[in-house]
């Protein structure tokens, strides 16, 4: 990594935490704290957590199994886990949307279930049976589906969708030209989304869930 993208990541995440902290401050929450680690490898407490979650970030683990391993550990008898991740692509509009832009964009492969990133855990099995290798039991995986707002307007969902992780990653292998088209192409796209209300993309996911043994 860049130095100067390595600065922008620590930024980012300083920025996060102080955005954490201001919301539990304005919720009158006095008994939580934030601390931030790589769940790989960091020293949670041993069976100290009642309940571990997390919302699509277990897709991401270099060593997944390392990583329930280490959060399992963490659980006291009888802890929760509630994880979500991403089920399979083509069952999210936001992707089907990117799609649009296949000639402009390195699409080939992107999505692809079970390679690095969003969609490692996409197959039905793959998260269930890291769950499993952990030593946790009950897992079950729940194919759920919703929509969320993803802007008031096409031109505001499509400029976050190439301004978000997996769109700044594909326009950083192109001619800085393409940018512009692309996000004209994607807005047009998009507009059949757009109401009233503002522009609902449907995502679908696996919601994991599993506990720790008993004492």
């Amino acid at each position: 990594m860049r130095a100067d993208k390595a600065y922008a990541s620590r930024k980012n995440r300083s920025y996060l935490r102080q955005r954490a902290r201001a919301g539990a401050e304005s919720a009158g929450l006095g008994n939580i704290r934030f601390e931030q680690g790589d769940a790989q490898v960091h020293p949670l407490p041993r069976g100290t957590f009642d309940l571990a979650i997390s919302r699509f970030g277990i897709m991401f683990f270099t060593d997944p199994a390392a990583a329930f391993a280490n959060i399992a550990a963490a659980l006291r008898p009888g802890g929760r886990v509630a994880l979500l991740c991403s089920a399979e692509p083509e069952g999210s509009q936001w992707l089907t949307a990117l799609a649009t832009l296949q000639d402009m964009l390195p699409l080939d492969g992107f999505g692809k279930p079970g390679d690095p990133g969003m969609f490692s855990l996409a197959a039905p099995r793959a998260a269930v049976a890291l769950l499993e290798e952990a030593g946790l039991q009950n897992v079950r995986a729940e194919h759920v589906t919703a929509f969320g707002s993803w802007g008031h307007s096409a031109a505001e969902a499509a400029d976050f969708l190439l301004n978000s992780g997996p769109g700044r990653h594909l326009l950083t292998q192109t001619a800085p030209s393409t940018a512009a088209r692309a996000l004209a192409r994607l807005t047009d796209a998009l507009r059949p989304h757009e109401s009233d209300t503002g522009l609902q993309l449907r995502s679908i996911g696996w919601l994991l869930t599993a506990t720790t043994p008993d004492a």
